[in-house]
């Protein structure tokens, strides 16, 4: 008998589904989406680190963040875009959100981009 490389077990006591997480496995080795979660959870801390959001995910949590302040923070939508941020992306959106004109939005303090800095390492 051989021992499951997936599991461990000699045998496998489940092999169906340790196929399936191999299969799974390859596919995220080789960038591809999954097929059964929301690709946003997919992402590794080395792709938030490195790998820049696409431009309309940056400014769909800029209005929210402009429109509804902190409160936004709570949001899963929110949580979401702030996820798919690399690090400098949520730089940038903090600063933007200071620099904000009052015709437009009333600009964030420190602490409250400091907040969503929080949200963002999930604290």
């Amino acid at each position: 008998m051989t021992t499951c490389p997936t599991c461990g077990g000699s045998p496998c006591i489940n092999p169906q589904f340790c196929a399936l997480c191999r299969a799974a496995d390859a596919r995220k080795a080789r960038g591809e989406p999954p097929r059964h979660i929301e690709p946003w959870l997919w992402r590794t801390q080395f792709d938030r680190i490195f790998h820049d959001a696409l431009k309309p995910t940056v400014e769909a949590l800029m209005f929210s963040l402009r429109e509804r302040g902190t409160k936004a923070l709570a949001e899963m939508d929110t949580k979401r875009r702030l996820s798919e941020l690399s690090d400098q992306q949520v730089i940038e959106v903090g600063n933007r959100l200071q620099k904000l004109k009052p015709e437009i939005a009333r600009a964030w303090t420190k602490a409250e981009v400091e907040t969503l800095f929080q949200a963002r390492v999930g604290g």
